[in-house]
């Protein structure tokens, strides 16, 4: 929709867009001076964070993200979306089966973290919670369930929409101060 985006990646051969209005700058999340760098001047900050384990306790997206909100209160940068996930706060493990409490507990903790820390920011913050991400063309049929709780089926949707409805997040209101959960349309 006509936005001009610096994308701060670690690996920039894995970003494989190439567009006019996109431009690449490497670096880690632990280089602060880098993070203000690129948040400066900036309208808004899309945030996709993971961790690479799932055995060992990663804080990549809880400090990654602290960076991130302190970059953006020093160049006054007011609005953050951010890719969660599905089951992240304590009063939503219970949407997730068991096996995958156990399973997923480390980035879950380190989600929580996260999250915790966006809503205490004095940010324009929406928190984007999609349930399993699949590598699939976008198809457009989102189901958005502002409370967390789905729809029976609802366990898929792929990471081209999720990356869809952030963008739509730059210039809509209506899940500032929320954590919406995303999935396919049945």
């Amino acid at each position: 929709a006509g936005h001009t985006v610096t994308a701060y990646v670690r690996s920039p051969e894995k970003l494989t867009i190439k567009h006019p209005n996109v431009s690449c700058v490497k670096g880690t999340l632990e280089d602060a001076a880098a993070v203000e760098e690129a948040v400066k001047d900036k309208d808004a900050v899309l945030v996709a964070l993971g961790s690479n384990t799932l055995l060992t306790r990663d804080t990549v997206c809880s400090a990654g993200t602290r960076v991130i909100l302190n970059a953006m209160k020093n160049t006054g940068v007011r609005r953050i979306v951010v890719c969660s996930s599905f089951g992240v706060g304590p009063e939503n493990r219970k949407l997730i089966p068991w096996i995958m409490r156990v399973v997923i507990y480390n980035p879950l903790i380190d989600k929580d973290e996260q999250e915790a820390d966006i809503q205490k920011s004095d940010t324009d913050w929406i928190i984007v919670r999609p349930v399993g991400l699949v590598d699939q063309p976008a198809r457009g049929n989102i189901h958005v369930e502002p409370s967390g709780s789905l729809p029976v089926p609802c366990h898929k949707i792929s990471r081209a929409d999720v990356a869809a409805f952030m963008l739509g997040q730059l210039e809509d209101r209506t899940y500032v101060h929320k954590t919406p959960t995303l999935c396919w349309s049945a």
